[in-house]
């Protein structure tokens, strides 16, 4: 009993002198739910070893896709057949445009792919659903305010646990993340460049949870 007393005495000790000397602070958070409204293609290339960024970023504006970002990601090797084939440039290119528009991406990339012009090889793609940036800010702008209202009645009821009072915001940290999910096209209609059915199998997410963070450290007084 003497050492739990002991311990339990070292433990508000250091609590006191951290509300003191460096603040109370109050982590809140709160989960809403926005509208999934930016569909974001991520595109997997293989070209042929005198292939170019620009022909790879051409080739996909040509089908519809609007101002795609394109990058080189390493070498490879053609394995559609059953031995290895030819060496490869394998590149990767990402696009974000309205969720409404996917399908018709889609139907896009599955001609492009049924079609596919030199020197492109080979096309993978995915789509991922999520709030555009613009739908985060938005709400940002009205979960903020109640975030710091809640930080501070926390603050409040840690500062009167302490013999404390709650002083001014010395400062603020606030983030926000959602779980990512994804839209893939099945192997069985990759194979035969044919989307439409693909409609039968998926419905496309109309919303996702996304939690906004806010770290809130109020001075405090006696």
């Amino acid at each position: 009993m003497k050492h739990l007393f002991l311990f339990l005495f070292t433990v508000f000790s250091c609590i006191a002198t951290a509300q003191t000397f460096a603040g109370i602070s109050a982590p809140v958070r709160r989960t809403v739910i926005l509208t999934a409204d930016e569909a974001e293609f991520t595109i997997s290339v293989a070209a042929t070893l005198d292939s170019t960024q620009q022909q790879v970023k051409q080739t996909l504006q040509n089908a519809g896709l609007p101002n795609p970002t394109v990058v080189g990601t390493g070498l490879g090797q053609n394995s559609s057949a059953d031995l290895p084939g030819a060496a490869q440039i394998l590149y990767s290119a990402t696009v974000a445009i309205p969720a409404g528009s996917a399908i018709d991406t889609a139907k896009r990339l599955e001609t492009l792919r049924a079609h596919l012009p030199a020197p492109i090889q080979s096309l993978q793609y995915s789509v991922a659903f999520n709030p555009s940036q613009t739908t985060v800010d938005a709400m940002r702008q009205v979960v903020m305010p109640q975030l710091l209202d809640e930080s501070r009645k926390l603050a409040q009821s840690l500062a009167a646990a302490a013999g404390v009072t709650v002083g001014a915001i010395r400062s603020v940290s606030d983030s926000a993340g959602a779980v990512k999910g994804y839209f893939l096209v099945p192997t069985a209609v990759a194979r035969i460049g044919n989307f439409s059915s693909a409609s039968l199998f998926f419905s496309l997410p109309s919303s996702t949870q996304y939690t906004y963070y806010a770290n809130v450290v109020f001075a405090t007084g006696q």
